[in-house]
């Protein structure tokens, strides 16, 4: 009754004043105004729209300034509070609230042709007589991200007082979006319902920290994007009762919190308390101009007036950016009046048309969500609470980054890479915060390979003492490149076998026990379907191992020929034994060992070929071309002979050992992948592998002829060879993904982890690690392939000599068939004459001895 009564009031007041105003010229604007003066922004606003209204009320010009309060978060009731204000003769309505409570307001402004200016914080919404004097969440977000990568945080947790409507979620939506791009993820959302309608605040607040406990966040740098000034002051006070802003911890608050720091939280010492180290971001007001220090004067005594002794226990009367920004709001409303009566236009075009410098810099309507990314006076003050005041620690814009000095010229100031020294929670100055709680590091007590190498666990505490091996080394040295400042504890796990397997080990980060898996896990295409590895610190792939055994002694002196040389050799000689011996036999001054038997001939001829081979000529040759053919035979002997001595020695020293290929069963780790890549990759059967669990089990299996191969990782073949001499690798390694450590699916540390290890790499930490863990002494023995072996000379490397020696006999042999024909011919000419010439002599002898008988 008594609120109609008032309404009543108003209309009465409002056309007295419209008729006195027609009788004197002036002319009159009348402003509705939607607020929540419950809350100390709302406040804040209500007493700069005041100071606006009588800054610009002129003798042409009355301003009339009818509010209504917003008693709930209710869209329906704040539209109805708007349509009320336009019955009673608003031109235009400025809101407050809640965006479902603005978009209610603008709705009832559209059908009745009235534009609604928004306060509120918001993303681009494009609704028809709705004018967005506020700044862009977007330009907020990525200062957040701006600072986050400053401080090179990759996780981070969102804190926000949501409506009933879950608008705010959009701000946590820009802000994942912002992070992606720097590198960082949105690792929890902590989302509060409206406190309003709560009545134990505390409970709330406190089961939803233990539900960050349960999930295992990581993360401890918290942003606050929106919270309400009652939500403030509990979730403080909660989060230093269960040790949330301690060391380790950062927390970055938005504008909602940042212009409580003037008023509410300092007034009550509540931020000297509760909120140490915070870091506060809001717009940027430059307070040193003559207009700015005029409305401070007139806001504080106004404030003062209204508010000091009237139940709200105020102590401070600075103006926040809320309250620059409504004063702003009427400065901009009076303008486009103004303008559009002269014009004769509508008033929410001209308004969307604003374009002029106020208290808070540029007054532009956001006509899309792009605006800020050209508005380079779109400034944002960083402020770091300091003991009971606090401290500006530095600038951000969207195109400059950050800036030092108080010229608010990006171009003349002096950029910096990142804020000022700040205070952090727990009072730390000297390092930036970790951002991530207590790392829990997965670790086995033990691997196939020994791997850690040394350990020491208090049994009773189950403390470590001393820990390493290659790979915690390798983790350990990552992590102070990365971060000396983030802690870690180790958690053990078994020896795999006996059930559990290395994608058991794996599965440990998937299934959230631990956040970090380090050992000699191999990277495999399977496991990074539910993980993510970093860059490998080492190679590793699968070798061969064979037995080997000493070659057959006993044919080693065959070995230096092929078996196709030894029997040209033999062809050879007896060719040549068989011309010698046609030659000899044939000769008139060969011995008499050629005259008789056939058995006495063959041994002549061998002796001769004997004494040749030994270069001892014992036995007389009788003819000239036995003695050509024998020179030849002794030239190819001298070359046979040491090309026979130099491939003996190379056998002898090559050739000790051969390896003994047979891969009828093998055997391999059966608690690693290693079992599968073998059945799919190298299309092994089930029944040819062997699981083997402990390295010494692998020479009693081939001992016992279990296993005649085994598949090893390359990693700790030095160390399986350094210890079995007569083992070797053999064949080609087959190249797996490497040695890495195991996080979360998407975890933002994997890259900066990755390239941790990537320096490590390159400045020869990773290597010297490697020497010191592995015998680097025996890396190179035992394997088969590392060089040729000795192989036995064949006929083409004698083709041209043979052709020599077994020329030069066919030359001799043809030549002396030639001369003895020769000679024969000769003789048979002569026997004809003296046998004539006797025949006569014959016949004379023969008459005579006639005559005289």
């Amino acid at each position: 009754m008594e609120l109609k009564k008032t309404q009543l009031i108003l209309c009465l007041l409002f056309l007295l004043s419209s008729v006195v105003n027609r009788g004197t010229g002036l002319t009159t604007t009348s402003i509705g105004a939607v607020l929540d003066t419950r809350s100390r922004i709302g406040r804040e606003q209500m007493v700069a729209l005041e100071v606006a209204l009588r800054k610009f009320n002129t003798t042409s010009q009355d301003l009339l300034l009818n509010t209504t309060e917003l008693e709930s978060t209710d869209p329906l009731r704040a539209a109805s509070s708007a349509q009320k204000l336009i019955q009673q003769g608003a031109q235009v309505i400025i809101s407050t609230g809640t965006w479902p409570q603005v978009l209610g307001i603008s709705d009832v402004g559209k059908r009745q042709q009235v534009p609604t200016v928004a306060l509120t914080p918001s993303s681009f919404l494009n609704k028809p007589f709705l004018v967005q004097m506020s700044y862009p969440d977007s330009a907020l977000v990525n200062c957040f991200a701006a600072i986050i990568k400053s401080y090179k945080w990759r996780r981070v947790i969102a804190v926000y007082e949501d409506d009933d409507y879950g608008t705010v979620l959009g701000i946590a939506q820009l802000l994942s979006h912002a992070l992606q791009e720097t590198g960082a993820r949105l690792d929890y959302s902590l989302v509060f319902p409206p406190m309003d309608s709560k009545s134990d605040p505390s409970t709330i607040i406190k089961d939803e920290w233990h539900r960050i406990k349960e999930r295992r966040v990581i993360s401890t740098v918290y942003v606050i994007l929106r919270m309400s000034e009652n939500l403030v002051l509990s979730f403080f006070k909660e989060a230093i009762a269960l040790g949330m802003l301690n060391n380790g911890s950062a927390w970055i608050c938005g504008p909602d919190v940042t212009t409580l720091l003037d008023s509410t939280l300092f007034s009550s010492s509540f931020a000297s308390k509760y909120m140490q180290g915070v870091i506060g971001v809001q717009p940027y007001v430059n307070e040193s101009t003559n207009e700015y220090l005029n409305f401070k004067n007139d806001f504080q005594q106004t404030y003062k007036n209204k508010y000091e002794n009237n139940g709200e226990s105020e102590t401070s009367f600075n103006p926040g950016v809320y309250a620059v920004r409504a004063y702003d709001a009427m400065h901009a409303i009076v303008l486009s009046v103004n303008k559009a009566k002269v014009n004769n236009s509508s008033l929410v075009n001209i308004l969307l048309e604003s374009n002029f410098t106020g208290l808070s810099g540029l007054v532009s309507p956001l006509k899309n969500e792009f605006t800020y990314e050209t508005n380079s006076n779109l400034i944002f003050r960083v402020v770091n609470v300091v003991g009971k005041s606090y401290k500006v620690i530095g600038f951000w814009s969207n195109s400059s980054g950050f800036y030092n000095e108080l010229q608010m010229n990006p171009n003349a100031s002096s950029k910096l890479p990142q804020l000022k020294m700040v205070l952090w929670p727990g009072e730390a100055t000297e390092m930036t915060p970790a951002g991530v709680r207590t790392l829990q590091i997965g670790i086995l007590k033990s691997t196939t390979w020994g791997e850690p190498k040394t350990m020491n666990i208090n049994g009773e505490t189950t403390n470590v003492t001393s820990i390493g091996g290659f790979c915690i080394e390798v983790f350990i040295e990552t992590m102070r490149k990365l971060n000396p400042g983030i802690s870690y504890n180790f958690q053990f796990y078994p020896k795999p076998g006996n059930g559990f397997t290395y994608n058991d080990f794996v599965n440990k980060v998937y299934l959230e026990e631990v956040d970090i898996v380090v050992g000699d896990v191999t990277v495999t295409s399977k496991r990074m379907d539910h993980v993510s590895f970093t860059e490998p610190f080492i190679a590793s792939g699968l070798s061969t191992i064979v037995p080997m055994k000493r070659d057959n002694v006993h044919l080693m002196l065959l070995k230096p020929f092929t078996r196709n040389l030894w029997i040209t050799l033999f062809l050879l000689m007896f060719y040549n034994f068989s011309v010698i011996w046609y030659l000899e036999r044939n000769d008139k001054k060969s011995e008499e060992h050629f005259r008789g038997p056939w058995y006495k001939q063959f041994g002549a001829t061998f002796w001769i070929i004997g004494n040749t081979i030994f270069q001892n000529n014992g036995e007389k040759i009788g003819s000239f071309y036995s003695k050509i053919v024998i020179l030849s035979w002794l030239l190819v002997v001298l070359i046979i002979s040491s090309c026979f001595t130099a491939s003996l020695s190379s056998i002898l020293v090559a050739n000790q050992l051969k390896p003994v290929v047979d891969t009828s069963k093998i055997g391999c780790d059966g608690d690693s992948f290693v079992v599968e890549y073998l059945k799919n990759v190298l299309n092994f059967k089930d029944h040819k592998i062997v699981p083997i669990e402990n390295p010494d089990d692998y020479l009693r299996e081939f001992e016992d002829e279990n296993i005649t191969a085994a598949y090893i990782e390359s990693p700790y073949v030095p160390e399986f060879l350094s210890k079995h001499k007569h083992y070797a690798v053999y064949g080609e390694t087959q190249m797996l993904g490497g040695f890495a450590l195991v996080l979360r699916k998407g975890d933002p540390m994997t890259a900066d982890m990755s390239k941790a290890i990537v320096e490590l790499q390159e400045d020869g930490t990773i290597k010297k690690l490697e020497e010191d863990w592995f015998s680097s002494s025996v890396c190179t023995i035992g394997t088969v392939e590392s060089k040729p072996d000795a192989q036995p000379l064949g006929f083409g490397v004698f083709w041209s000599l043979f052709a020599f020696s077994a020329g030069i006999p066919f030359i001799t042999l043809v030549a002396f068939t030639v001369q003895k024909h020769a000679l024969a011919q000769r003789k048979k000419n002569r026997i004809v004459p003296d046998f004539e010439e006797e025949m006569v002599q014959n016949r004379q002898t023969n008459g005579i001895r006639m005559h005289e008988l």
